[in-house]
């Protein structure tokens, strides 16, 4: 069995064919984040793959942002699926996962808001294992929230989506069914996870402390603080028990270092692997032995994350029939949905000969029939517009009555020149022709029209040019652009210019880094430690001159 999960950051902005694609990836369950697709963005081609059946998560709060899908080929169909980690969004859907855990612990609307940026898919499997017994398997599928330091609504809504995961997890897994949680988790683990860790805020930074307890005692952290000593650890609940997930990398390859899955695409981070392992395969201890591999695929481009596969001991059993929350049962897929189109075709007659020939037979056809209540239940109208019409003298009526186009002017006749001003101007213009003198037939005193306005044309001419010249020289001063860029030290070539984009004093101000890609200092190809303001570069040749 072959499990993936990657953040494609964009799903339509794949820049290969979709089946092309995952069969190049050789895996039977494709788990994608980061989405960015919403229901009415989703076309035929990204939802229905050839060989794969799929399922999406949307998000409710925002176009183009979120949401999640998972990929299976149809060797590997799931028997039940669920949008979420609460069934809130799964009313309506039938072969749903269930087992959602103790939600006393979250409020009504604090679960619908987790639920509602489209962030979890589950889907459940039947699989039969290495020794032959038949189990369930539940994938989750989850696209973590990030933090942002400035919002602390955000951390919260952070610590709260780990809480609601952890219980749902837990509850799939005290069912019987085994459990895989993978996606993108949005935290770094442990040191060697991350490649420049700050030693002081790594091990108290609540989201690791979260999944330090979430991890059993092999996988880890002695050094990353106890969430039973922070007070309100908003990230655990009352039912949470913790210790029931492996990292399935870490299990087969504890000591890897460099297995990164993130990169800075702004500072070209990814030629030095100058990165963050951000996405994970968390499988639970029952299962976790039956693993064989787990590989990052840093050679597969087109986001900033690259993909992680695991393989396990043992096969899927294809549901013969898809859950409803699949792709393929959605109407505009499904080929019964109207389409705004066919409001504007003209419909031919569909009736058979036969019904025609009967209704014929009884004496008048349905159309007549329909003609006739509608005659009946409107002659008081018709009358009043009779009546109406009888006042109007009878020139009038007899054009309306022959169908003579009124005067109303069509929106054609704006755009068009009438010929009485085309003729008059034609007119207008023999005559001034015809008035005009030969340049001989002026005397020596007296001046020549024609002549005058030629200087005059020639004159204006000169001026203009001269003032658009002094004008564009004028916006030069003003608009000089930055300055040539300085070499690094470090290389000895351009650097290149960068602008402050993050919220600050700062922002907006512009400055020259090495054009190198990020990376360890003691690495001699990566960017060396040059970082010059342009403000200060123009300062400087200012105080020169």
């Amino acid at each position: 069995m072959k499990i993936l999960t990657w953040n494609i950051n964009g799903i339509r902005a794949a820049k290969r064919d979709l089946k092309e694609l995952f069969d190049s990836l050789d895996a039977d369950i494709i788990c994608l984040q980061e989405t960015k697709v919403t229901r009415d963005q989703l076309d035929e081609p990204t939802a229905i793959v050839e060989g794969y059946n799929s399922y999406f998560s949307f998000s409710r709060k925002r176009s183009g942002y979120s949401g999640v899908a998972t990929f299976c080929r149809d060797s590997a169909s799931p028997y039940k699926s669920e949008e979420g980690l609460h069934s809130s969004l799964s009313v309506k859907n039938e072969n749903v996962v269930g087992c959602y855990g103790n939600i006393h612990d979250f409020k009504e609307d604090e679960l619908e808001s987790l639920d509602a940026e489209g962030r979890t898919i589950i889907t459940q499997h039947k699989i039969r294992k290495k020794n032959g017994d038949e189990g369930d398997l539940a994938i989750i599928n989850v696209y973590c929230p990030r933090v942002d330091p400035e919002r602390e609504d955000r951390q919260v809504y952070q610590l709260r989506f780990y809480a609601l995961l952890q219980m749902r997890a837990e509850a799939l897994l005290n069912s019987g069914s085994h459990v895989i949680v993978l996606g993108d988790i949005n935290t770094t683990h442990k040191e060697i996870d991350h490649c420049d860790p700050d030693d002081e805020c790594f091990i108290r930074k609540p989201s690791r402390i979260w999944l330090n307890q979430f991890l059993w005692d092999q996988d880890k952290d002695p050094e990353i603080q106890d969430f039973r000593t922070i007070e309100g650890f908003q990230a655990v609940t009352s039912s949470a028990k913790g210790g029931c997930f492996s990292d399935t990398l870490r299990y087969l390859y504890p000591d890897k270092k460099e297995a990164y899955t993130n990169w800075c695409s702004l500072t070209g981070a990814r030629a030095t692997n100058y990165g963050r392992r951000l996405d994970y395969i968390f499988t639970d201890v029952g299962l976790v032995c039956d693993s064989t591999d787990c590989v990052v695929m840093p050679e597969v481009e087109g986001s900033d994350h690259c993909p992680c596969k695991a393989v396990f001991h043992g096969n899927f059993i294809p549901s013969l029939k898809c859950p409803s929350l699949c792709s393929k049962s959605m109407p505009e897929f499904l080929g019964k949905q109207q389409k705004l189109s066919s409001f504007f075709v003209k419909r031919s007659d569909s009736k058979p000969s036969s019904i025609k020939d009967s209704e014929e037979e009884e004496g008048f056809s349905s159309s007549q029939e329909e003609k006739q209540k509608f005659l009946s239940n409107n002659k008081s109208s018709f009358k009043r517009e009779n009546s109406n019409n009888s006042k109007l003298p009878s020139a009038k009526r007899k054009k309306n009555d022959l169908g003579i186009q009124s005067k109303q002017a069509s929106l054609k006749n704006f755009f068009s020149i009438p010929k009485s001003s085309v003729q008059t101007n034609n007119k207008s213009s023999i005559k001034d022709s015809s008035q005009e003198k030969n340049p001989k037939d002026f005397s020596m005193g007296e001046i020549n029209p024609i002549m005058a306005n030629i200087n005059t044309t020639k004159t204006e001419t000169e001026t203009k040019t001269m003032t658009s010249g002094s004008s564009a020289q004028a916006w030069k001063q003003l608009l000089k652009g930055p300055p040539t860029a300085p070499l690094c030290k470090g290389h000895k070539e351009a650097c290149v210019l960068r602008t402050v984009k993050k919220d600050g004093p700062n922002k907006g101000k512009q400055f020259f880094v090495c054009n190198r890609p990020e990376g360890h200092s003691s690495n001699p190809e990566a960017r060396c430690d040059v970082f010059i303001w342009v403000d200060k570069m123009k300062n400087d040749s200012k105080t020169k001159k």
